[in-house]
């Protein structure tokens, strides 16, 4: 490779690859283009965050993310959702850690009907997320207390 630093202030250039924290439980190895953790543990999380309040930006975006999280809510037990035939129906569910100005994607419960459709998904309050379904057919149908949701939100 022929590329090499201009930094005005000294740079270094490493012939293979570059690995930190090797005298800790768990050390970050640079090898090309790939950052992983490292350590004899058979499986290692790899942590990336700014510092203090500061974001992490990915690939060329111009606004960074503080957080990004993922699990499965559950819709209350004895709280069905009833949707009427040919009817758009809004929904509160529970999301942990969730806050106003986050980015909130639900996704559709295996337990519904392959009929009903998911019209949207967005944060309401702290810990509360909102979902929307359309019933495209003709007769009533219903997501029964229970069912779960597999969710993704990202922190603003």
């Amino acid at each position: 490779m022929e590329f090499r630093s201009t930094n005005p202030n000294g740079f270094g250039h490493f012939g293979g690859d570059i690995v930190s924290g090797v005298q800790s439980t768990v050390g970050v190895q640079l090898t090309s283009n790939v950052v992983q953790p490292c350590g004899d543990a058979a499986a290692i999380n790899l942590i990336v965050r700014g510092k203090g309040t500061g974001s992490v930006f990915l690939g060329g975006s111009t606004s960074g993310i503080t957080g990004l999280s993922r699990g499965i809510a559950t819709l209350v037990a004895n709280n069905p959702v009833l949707l009427p035939a040919s009817a758009l129906v809004y929904s509160t569910i529970t999301i942990p850690g969730v806050a106003v100005g986050d980015a909130l994607f639900i996704s559709r419960s295996t337990g519904m009907s392959t009929a009903l459709g998911m019209a949207g998904s967005w944060v309401t309050g702290a810990d509360e997320g909102s979902f929307a379904v359309i019933n495209n057919l003709a007769s009533t149908q219903s997501i029964s207390s229970g069912a779960t949701f597999p969710y993704l939100y990202v922190k603003a």
